[in-house]
Protein backbone atom coordinates (compact mmCIF):
# COMPACT_ATOMS: atom_id res chain seq x y z
CA UNK A 1 0.00 0.00 0.00
CA UNK A 2 0.85 3.48 -0.41
CA UNK A 3 2.78 5.03 2.94
CA UNK A 4 2.56 9.12 1.96
CA UNK A 5 2.37 11.54 4.85
CA UNK A 6 -0.68 12.84 5.80
CA UNK A 7 -1.68 16.44 6.56
CA UNK A 8 -4.07 17.63 9.16
CA UNK A 9 -6.06 20.68 9.42
CA UNK A 10 -9.69 22.27 10.38
CA UNK A 11 -10.42 25.25 7.70
CA UNK A 12 -11.42 27.66 9.13
CA UNK A 13 -12.32 26.92 12.40
CA UNK A 14 -12.80 30.38 14.02
CA UNK A 15 -11.15 31.81 17.12
CA UNK A 16 -11.03 31.54 21.03
CA UNK A 17 -12.21 28.26 22.55
CA UNK A 18 -14.67 27.48 19.58
CA UNK A 19 -11.50 27.34 17.25
CA UNK A 20 -9.18 25.58 19.51
CA UNK A 21 -12.71 23.42 20.18
CA UNK A 22 -13.00 22.46 16.59
CA UNK A 23 -9.54 21.92 16.05
CA UNK A 24 -8.80 19.63 18.67
CA UNK A 25 -12.62 17.95 17.58
CA UNK A 26 -11.24 17.63 13.79
CA UNK A 27 -7.13 17.17 14.14
CA UNK A 28 -6.96 15.61 17.70
CA UNK A 29 -9.39 12.57 17.11
CA UNK A 30 -7.93 11.53 14.28
CA UNK A 31 -4.26 11.91 15.95
CA UNK A 32 -5.73 9.46 18.66
CA UNK A 33 -6.13 6.97 16.35
CA UNK A 34 -2.57 7.43 15.29
CA UNK A 35 -3.79 8.90 11.85
CA UNK A 36 -1.82 12.31 10.69
CA UNK A 37 2.01 13.60 9.99
CA UNK A 38 1.65 16.97 9.82
CA UNK A 39 -0.87 19.66 11.55
CA UNK A 40 -1.88 22.77 10.52
CA UNK A 41 -4.62 25.03 13.34
CA UNK A 42 -5.96 27.85 10.84
CA UNK A 43 -7.63 30.35 13.50
CA UNK A 44 -8.70 33.75 13.30
CA UNK A 45 -5.85 35.29 15.16
CA UNK A 46 -1.97 36.23 14.69
CA UNK A 47 -0.32 33.94 13.13
CA UNK A 48 1.93 33.36 16.07
CA UNK A 49 -1.23 32.20 18.26
CA UNK A 50 -1.21 29.07 15.81
CA UNK A 51 1.61 27.15 17.19
CA UNK A 52 0.61 26.37 20.95
CA UNK A 53 -2.45 24.50 19.78
CA UNK A 54 -0.26 22.88 16.64
CA UNK A 55 2.58 21.79 19.70
CA UNK A 56 -0.70 20.78 22.14
CA UNK A 57 -2.41 18.80 19.72
CA UNK A 58 1.12 16.99 18.48
CA UNK A 59 2.62 16.31 22.35
CA UNK A 60 -1.02 14.57 23.10
CA UNK A 61 -0.60 12.59 19.94
CA UNK A 62 3.00 11.26 20.97
CA UNK A 63 2.05 10.86 24.48
CA UNK A 64 -1.15 8.30 23.28
CA UNK A 65 0.51 5.80 20.86
CA UNK A 66 1.42 2.53 21.82
CA UNK A 67 5.14 3.39 20.94
CA UNK A 68 4.98 5.70 24.42
CA UNK A 69 5.35 3.14 27.69
CA UNK A 70 2.92 4.84 30.04
CA UNK A 71 0.44 4.76 27.05
CA UNK A 72 1.54 1.32 25.76
CA UNK A 73 0.11 0.13 29.62
CA UNK A 74 -2.55 1.95 29.84
CA UNK A 75 -3.83 0.54 26.50
CA UNK A 76 -3.01 -3.08 27.52
CA UNK A 77 -4.87 -2.70 30.98
CA UNK A 78 -8.30 -2.86 28.81
CA UNK A 79 -10.01 -5.60 28.12
CA UNK A 80 -9.32 -7.34 24.95
CA UNK A 81 -12.60 -6.81 22.81
CA UNK A 82 -13.26 -6.89 18.88
CA UNK A 83 -13.77 -3.30 16.84
CA UNK A 84 -16.82 -3.67 14.89
CA UNK A 85 -16.94 -0.29 13.74
CA UNK A 86 -17.57 0.40 9.90
CA UNK A 87 -14.96 2.83 9.55
CA UNK A 88 -16.83 3.40 6.13
CA UNK A 89 -19.80 5.27 6.87
CA UNK A 90 -20.73 7.16 9.73
CA UNK A 91 -23.97 6.07 12.37
CA UNK A 92 -24.47 7.45 15.66
CA UNK A 93 -26.45 5.24 18.48
CA UNK A 94 -29.20 6.97 19.56
CA UNK A 95 -29.49 6.37 23.36
CA UNK A 96 -32.77 6.03 24.70
CA UNK A 97 -34.60 9.29 26.43
CA UNK A 98 -36.48 9.24 29.53
CA UNK A 99 -40.01 8.56 29.58
CA UNK A 100 -42.62 9.53 31.84
CA UNK A 101 -44.45 6.26 34.43
CA UNK A 102 -47.96 6.33 35.63
CA UNK A 103 -47.31 7.77 38.88
CA UNK A 104 -44.70 10.04 38.69
CA UNK A 105 -44.95 13.77 40.40
CA UNK A 106 -42.62 15.33 37.95
CA UNK A 107 -41.58 15.28 34.69
CA UNK A 108 -38.60 14.01 33.64
CA UNK A 109 -38.40 13.88 30.07
CA UNK A 110 -36.47 16.84 30.58
CA UNK A 111 -33.22 15.30 32.04
CA UNK A 112 -31.93 13.84 28.65
CA UNK A 113 -32.15 15.74 25.56
CA UNK A 114 -32.56 13.90 21.81
CA UNK A 115 -29.73 15.94 20.19
CA UNK A 116 -27.05 15.69 23.23
CA UNK A 117 -27.01 16.30 26.71
CA UNK A 118 -24.96 18.46 28.69
CA UNK A 119 -24.76 18.24 32.59
CA UNK A 120 -22.94 20.83 35.66
CA UNK A 121 -21.90 19.40 38.59
CA UNK A 122 -23.03 22.10 41.16
CA UNK A 123 -21.84 22.56 45.33
CA UNK A 124 -24.72 23.39 47.58
CA UNK A 125 -22.94 26.63 48.50
CA UNK A 126 -24.67 27.75 45.31
CA UNK A 127 -27.78 27.06 46.19
CA UNK A 128 -27.70 29.78 48.81
CA UNK A 129 -30.56 32.21 48.97
CA UNK A 130 -28.09 34.71 48.53
CA UNK A 131 -25.97 32.41 45.39
CA UNK A 132 -28.99 30.71 43.89
CA UNK A 133 -29.98 33.67 41.23
CA UNK A 134 -26.75 33.51 39.74
CA UNK A 135 -26.61 29.55 40.25
CA UNK A 136 -30.29 29.85 37.65
CA UNK A 137 -28.25 32.03 35.76
CA UNK A 138 -25.26 30.04 35.26
CA UNK A 139 -27.22 27.51 34.66
CA UNK A 140 -28.81 29.14 31.43
CA UNK A 141 -32.46 28.88 32.96
CA UNK A 142 -34.44 32.22 31.84
CA UNK A 143 -36.22 33.92 34.84
CA UNK A 144 -39.54 35.31 35.07
CA UNK A 145 -40.62 36.95 38.74
CA UNK A 146 -37.24 35.04 40.65
CA UNK A 147 -38.25 31.56 39.01
CA UNK A 148 -36.25 29.61 37.07
CA UNK A 149 -37.64 27.85 33.74
CA UNK A 150 -35.13 25.97 31.11
CA UNK A 151 -34.17 27.66 27.52
CA UNK A 152 -32.03 26.46 24.52
CA UNK A 153 -28.74 26.03 26.28
CA UNK A 154 -30.33 25.54 30.14
CA UNK A 155 -28.24 22.36 31.66
CA UNK A 156 -30.44 19.07 31.47
CA UNK A 157 -29.41 17.76 35.01
CA UNK A 158 -26.97 18.93 37.75
CA UNK A 159 -24.90 16.20 39.51
CA UNK A 160 -24.64 17.33 43.20
CA UNK A 161 -21.82 15.12 45.34
CA UNK A 162 -22.99 16.46 48.35
CA UNK A 163 -26.57 18.02 48.61
CA UNK A 164 -27.68 20.36 50.91
CA UNK A 165 -29.41 18.47 54.13
CA UNK A 166 -33.37 18.69 54.58
CA UNK A 167 -32.55 21.32 57.54
CA UNK A 168 -30.86 23.54 55.01
CA UNK A 169 -34.62 24.73 54.01
CA UNK A 170 -34.27 27.67 51.48
CA UNK A 171 -31.24 25.62 49.58
CA UNK A 172 -33.89 22.36 49.42
CA UNK A 173 -36.62 24.83 48.04
CA UNK A 174 -33.99 25.95 44.65
CA UNK A 175 -33.89 22.26 44.27
CA UNK A 176 -37.16 21.60 44.51
CA UNK A 177 -37.67 24.69 41.74
CA UNK A 178 -35.24 23.05 39.25
CA UNK A 179 -36.63 19.06 39.82
CA UNK A 180 -39.85 21.14 38.83
CA UNK A 181 -38.53 22.73 35.39
CA UNK A 182 -37.36 18.92 34.61
CA UNK A 183 -33.84 19.11 35.62
CA UNK A 184 -32.35 16.26 36.80
CA UNK A 185 -30.64 16.38 40.14
CA UNK A 186 -28.18 13.80 40.59
CA UNK A 187 -26.82 12.91 43.79
CA UNK A 188 -25.02 9.74 45.14
CA UNK A 189 -27.07 6.78 46.74
CA UNK A 190 -24.85 7.31 50.04
CA UNK A 191 -26.31 10.76 50.45
CA UNK A 192 -29.98 9.79 49.39
CA UNK A 193 -29.67 7.13 52.44
CA UNK A 194 -28.73 9.44 54.78
CA UNK A 195 -30.94 12.52 53.99
CA UNK A 196 -33.56 11.51 51.08
CA UNK A 197 -34.23 13.68 48.78
CA UNK A 198 -37.63 13.86 47.03
CA UNK A 199 -37.49 13.19 43.24
CA UNK A 200 -33.23 12.81 42.96
CA UNK A 201 -31.80 10.80 40.54
CA UNK A 202 -29.78 7.97 42.39
CA UNK A 203 -26.24 7.68 41.20
CA UNK A 204 -24.60 4.10 42.21
CA UNK A 205 -22.18 2.38 41.01
CA UNK A 206 -23.28 -0.37 38.56
CA UNK A 207 -21.65 -3.31 40.07
CA UNK A 208 -23.16 -1.88 43.67
CA UNK A 209 -26.20 -1.63 41.49
CA UNK A 210 -26.40 -5.30 40.30
CA UNK A 211 -25.88 -6.35 44.05
CA UNK A 212 -28.43 -4.69 45.65
CA UNK A 213 -30.77 -5.22 42.78
CA UNK A 214 -31.57 -1.66 41.26
CA UNK A 215 -33.06 -0.80 44.45
CA UNK A 216 -33.57 2.72 44.96
CA UNK A 217 -33.25 4.58 48.52
CA UNK A 218 -36.01 6.31 49.51
CA UNK A 219 -37.80 9.47 47.82
CA UNK A 220 -35.81 9.00 44.26
CA UNK A 221 -37.62 8.93 40.96
CA UNK A 222 -35.15 7.11 38.88
CA UNK A 223 -31.56 5.66 38.82
CA UNK A 224 -28.34 6.88 37.04
CA UNK A 225 -25.48 4.56 36.98
CA UNK A 226 -21.50 5.11 36.79
CA UNK A 227 -19.15 2.88 34.99
CA UNK A 228 -15.31 3.64 35.09
CA UNK A 229 -14.13 0.69 31.95
CA UNK A 230 -13.00 -2.00 34.29
CA UNK A 231 -16.28 -3.65 34.55
CA UNK A 232 -16.62 -7.10 33.41
CA UNK A 233 -18.54 -8.04 30.03
CA UNK A 234 -21.27 -9.92 32.40
CA UNK A 235 -21.69 -6.86 34.75
CA UNK A 236 -22.43 -4.46 31.84
CA UNK A 237 -24.75 -6.82 30.17
CA UNK A 238 -26.96 -6.33 33.16
CA UNK A 239 -27.27 -2.62 32.48
CA UNK A 240 -30.18 -4.03 30.45
CA UNK A 241 -31.88 -5.58 33.12
CA UNK A 242 -31.65 -2.22 35.52
CA UNK A 243 -32.92 -0.13 33.32
CA UNK A 244 -31.26 3.12 34.61
CA UNK A 245 -31.90 6.56 33.00
CA UNK A 246 -28.49 7.20 32.03
CA UNK A 247 -24.88 6.13 32.26
CA UNK A 248 -22.00 8.25 33.28
CA UNK A 249 -19.44 7.11 31.97
CA UNK A 250 -15.84 8.15 33.76
CA UNK A 251 -13.51 6.13 32.63
CA UNK A 252 -10.36 5.21 35.28
CA UNK A 253 -7.50 6.99 34.64
CA UNK A 254 -5.08 3.76 34.74
CA UNK A 255 -6.94 2.55 31.61
CA UNK A 256 -6.80 4.03 28.19
CA UNK A 257 -10.03 5.97 27.72
CA UNK A 258 -10.04 6.01 23.85
CA UNK A 259 -10.02 1.79 23.97
CA UNK A 260 -11.84 1.94 27.49
CA UNK A 261 -14.65 3.65 26.00
CA UNK A 262 -15.35 1.61 22.66
CA UNK A 263 -14.59 -1.68 24.48
CA UNK A 264 -17.99 -0.49 26.91
CA UNK A 265 -19.93 0.86 23.51
CA UNK A 266 -19.18 -2.16 21.83
CA UNK A 267 -20.82 -4.35 25.05
CA UNK A 268 -23.48 -2.12 24.95
CA UNK A 269 -24.32 -2.73 21.23
CA UNK A 270 -23.58 -6.47 21.78
CA UNK A 271 -26.26 -7.08 24.14
CA UNK A 272 -28.68 -4.50 22.31
CA UNK A 273 -28.96 -2.00 25.17
CA UNK A 274 -29.68 1.69 24.13
CA UNK A 275 -29.26 3.69 27.57
CA UNK A 276 -28.35 7.06 27.47
CA UNK A 277 -24.35 7.61 27.61
CA UNK A 278 -22.85 10.85 29.22
CA UNK A 279 -19.61 11.18 29.22
CA UNK A 280 -18.24 12.24 32.32
CA UNK A 281 -14.92 14.10 32.33
CA UNK A 282 -12.93 14.94 35.28
CA UNK A 283 -10.19 17.52 35.13
CA UNK A 284 -8.17 19.78 37.02
CA UNK A 285 -7.07 21.76 34.33
CA UNK A 286 -6.71 25.64 34.65
CA UNK A 287 -6.09 26.88 31.51
CA UNK A 288 -9.00 27.68 29.12
CA UNK A 289 -7.15 26.68 26.14
CA UNK A 290 -5.57 23.95 27.12
CA UNK A 291 -9.41 22.91 28.46
CA UNK A 292 -11.47 23.39 25.07
CA UNK A 293 -8.16 21.28 23.42
CA UNK A 294 -8.15 18.95 26.23
CA UNK A 295 -11.86 17.87 26.23
CA UNK A 296 -12.21 18.16 22.48
CA UNK A 297 -9.36 15.43 21.94
CA UNK A 298 -10.80 13.06 24.75
CA UNK A 299 -14.30 13.40 24.64
CA UNK A 300 -14.79 14.59 21.04
CA UNK A 301 -12.89 11.16 19.64
CA UNK A 302 -16.02 9.37 20.86
CA UNK A 303 -19.11 11.57 19.89
CA UNK A 304 -17.12 11.75 16.33
CA UNK A 305 -17.38 7.97 16.56
CA UNK A 306 -21.02 8.55 16.80
CA UNK A 307 -21.00 6.97 20.66
CA UNK A 308 -22.55 8.98 23.31
CA UNK A 309 -25.46 11.56 24.35
CA UNK A 310 -24.00 13.66 26.34
CA UNK A 311 -21.06 15.41 28.78
CA UNK A 312 -20.73 15.99 32.22
CA UNK A 313 -17.20 18.22 32.70
CA UNK A 314 -16.34 18.00 36.67
CA UNK A 315 -13.79 20.15 38.12
CA UNK A 316 -11.50 17.65 40.37
CA UNK A 317 -8.59 19.16 42.56
CA UNK A 318 -8.22 22.18 45.01
CA UNK A 319 -8.36 25.10 42.64
CA UNK A 320 -11.91 25.38 40.63
CA UNK A 321 -11.43 28.09 38.14
CA UNK A 322 -14.29 27.87 35.92
CA UNK A 323 -17.39 28.61 36.48
CA UNK A 324 -20.40 26.52 36.00
CA UNK A 325 -21.52 28.70 33.19
CA UNK A 326 -18.25 28.34 31.17
CA UNK A 327 -18.24 24.67 31.38
CA UNK A 328 -21.84 24.64 30.23
CA UNK A 329 -21.62 27.00 27.31
CA UNK A 330 -18.49 24.68 26.55
CA UNK A 331 -20.13 21.44 26.70
CA UNK A 332 -22.64 23.09 24.44
CA UNK A 333 -19.72 24.34 22.32
CA UNK A 334 -18.53 20.83 22.26
CA UNK A 335 -21.76 18.82 21.34
CA UNK A 336 -22.31 21.87 18.09
CA UNK A 337 -18.73 20.97 16.94
CA UNK A 338 -19.43 17.27 16.84
CA UNK A 339 -22.58 18.03 14.90
CA UNK A 340 -24.77 17.50 17.62
CA UNK A 341 -26.73 19.71 19.81
CA UNK A 342 -26.96 23.05 18.34
CA UNK A 343 -27.51 26.43 20.57
CA UNK A 344 -25.72 29.29 18.75
CA UNK A 345 -24.72 30.25 15.31
CA UNK A 346 -22.22 28.61 13.61
CA UNK A 347 -19.33 30.82 12.26
CA UNK A 348 -16.64 29.75 10.05
CA UNK A 349 -13.78 32.18 9.47
CA UNK A 350 -10.88 32.22 7.30
CA UNK A 351 -6.93 33.18 9.03
CA UNK A 352 -5.29 36.47 8.89
CA UNK A 353 -2.99 36.34 5.77
CA UNK A 354 -1.35 38.52 2.99
CA UNK A 355 -4.56 38.76 0.71
CA UNK A 356 -7.09 39.87 3.38
CA UNK A 357 -9.00 43.11 2.39
CA UNK A 358 -9.96 44.17 5.93
CA UNK A 359 -9.54 43.43 9.86
CA UNK A 360 -10.32 39.44 10.28
CA UNK A 361 -10.57 39.69 14.09
CA UNK A 362 -12.62 42.99 14.78
CA UNK A 363 -14.74 42.60 11.95
CA UNK A 364 -15.24 38.51 12.94
CA UNK A 365 -15.89 39.94 16.84
CA UNK A 366 -18.87 42.45 15.76
CA UNK A 367 -19.95 39.89 13.22
CA UNK A 368 -20.40 37.43 16.19
CA UNK A 369 -21.32 39.99 18.65
CA UNK A 370 -24.74 40.92 16.76
CA UNK A 371 -25.48 37.87 15.04
CA UNK A 372 -24.22 34.90 17.59
CA UNK A 373 -27.68 33.92 18.60
CA UNK A 374 -29.22 32.09 15.84
CA UNK A 375 -29.00 28.22 16.26
CA UNK A 376 -29.23 26.54 12.80
CA UNK A 377 -27.60 29.82 10.91
CA UNK A 378 -23.88 29.49 9.25
CA UNK A 379 -22.64 32.70 9.05
CA UNK A 380 -18.87 32.57 7.02
CA UNK A 381 -16.35 35.73 7.31
CA UNK A 382 -14.08 35.57 4.36
CA UNK A 383 -10.86 37.54 3.69
CA UNK A 384 -10.70 37.67 0.44
CA UNK A 385 -12.53 36.16 -2.79
CA UNK A 386 -9.83 33.97 -3.45
CA UNK A 387 -10.59 30.72 -1.58
CA UNK A 388 -13.36 32.52 0.34
CA UNK A 389 -16.20 31.29 -1.54
CA UNK A 390 -15.49 27.59 -2.32
CA UNK A 391 -14.64 27.27 1.68
CA UNK A 392 -17.78 28.89 3.01
CA UNK A 393 -20.19 26.80 0.20
CA UNK A 394 -22.06 25.03 3.22
CA UNK A 395 -22.95 28.51 4.98
CA UNK A 396 -25.73 29.90 4.91
CA UNK A 397 -24.99 33.48 4.55
CA UNK A 398 -21.37 34.79 3.27
CA UNK A 399 -19.25 38.35 3.97
CA UNK A 400 -16.63 38.50 1.51
CA UNK A 401 -13.72 41.15 1.27
CA UNK A 402 -13.19 41.57 -2.76
CA UNK A 403 -11.51 44.78 -3.60
CA UNK A 404 -9.78 47.25 -0.37
CA UNK A 405 -12.67 48.45 1.94
CA UNK A 406 -15.68 47.15 0.16
CA UNK A 407 -17.60 43.93 0.96
CA UNK A 408 -19.72 41.05 -0.99
CA UNK A 409 -22.50 39.32 0.91
CA UNK A 410 -23.45 36.16 0.01
CA UNK A 411 -26.69 33.91 0.55
CA UNK A 412 -25.36 30.21 0.10
CA UNK A 413 -23.77 30.07 -3.03
CA UNK A 414 -24.68 33.01 -4.59
CA UNK A 415 -23.60 36.71 -4.12
CA UNK A 416 -26.75 39.07 -3.03
CA UNK A 417 -25.25 42.54 -2.83
CA UNK A 418 -22.29 43.61 -4.08
CA UNK A 419 -20.05 46.23 -2.84
CA UNK A 420 -20.65 47.36 0.45
CA UNK A 421 -18.94 49.42 2.22
CA UNK A 422 -16.83 48.03 5.00
CA UNK A 423 -18.36 50.36 7.94
CA UNK A 424 -22.16 49.33 6.42
CA UNK A 425 -21.48 45.60 5.87
CA UNK A 426 -22.42 44.13 9.47
CA UNK A 427 -25.77 45.67 9.09
CA UNK A 428 -26.72 44.69 6.41
CA UNK A 429 -25.41 41.06 6.72
CA UNK A 430 -28.28 41.46 9.42
CA UNK A 431 -30.87 42.95 7.06
CA UNK A 432 -29.79 40.42 4.65
CA UNK A 433 -30.69 37.54 7.17
CA UNK A 434 -33.86 39.19 7.98
CA UNK A 435 -34.59 39.25 4.45
CA UNK A 436 -34.45 35.07 4.32
CA UNK A 437 -36.56 34.50 7.46
CA UNK A 438 -33.68 33.21 9.69
CA UNK A 439 -33.61 36.25 11.93
CA UNK A 440 -34.78 36.60 15.32
CA UNK A 441 -34.37 38.94 17.90
CA UNK A 442 -32.24 39.06 21.08
CA UNK A 443 -34.16 38.53 24.15
CA UNK A 444 -34.08 42.31 26.09
CA UNK A 445 -31.78 40.17 28.75
CA UNK A 446 -29.02 39.39 26.37
CA UNK A 447 -29.95 42.85 24.77
CA UNK A 448 -28.71 44.23 27.37
CA UNK A 449 -25.62 42.36 27.37
CA UNK A 450 -24.67 43.44 23.85
CA UNK A 451 -24.97 46.97 24.90
CA UNK A 452 -22.47 46.62 27.73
Amino acid sequence: GWDYPLHLGVTEAGEGEDGRMKSAIGIGTLLSDGLGDTVRVSLTEDPEFEFEPCNTLCSKAESSVATNPVSYDLQKAVTPYVDTRDVTSFGRRQGVLPEQDEGDKIDVRGYLHRDGSVLNAVTKEMLTPENVQYLYQQLGCKMAVGMPFKDLATSDSILMRDPPSSEEVNSRRALKRLIEVSMGVIVPVEKLEEDPLQNAVALIDLEEAVARGGKLPKGAIRMAVTVNGKESEETIAKIRELNPTMILLNISPDLSILHASRRFFEILKKYDILTSVVHHEQTSIAEKDQFALSIGTRIGAQLTDGNGDGVLIEQVGETKPFSVDFLRTTSFSLLQGCRMRNTKTEFVSCPSCGRTLFDLQDTTAEIMKYTGHLPGVTVAVMGCIVNGPGEMADADFGYVGTVPGKVDLYYGKEVIKKGIPNGEAVEALVELIKEYDMWVEIPEEEEALVAV
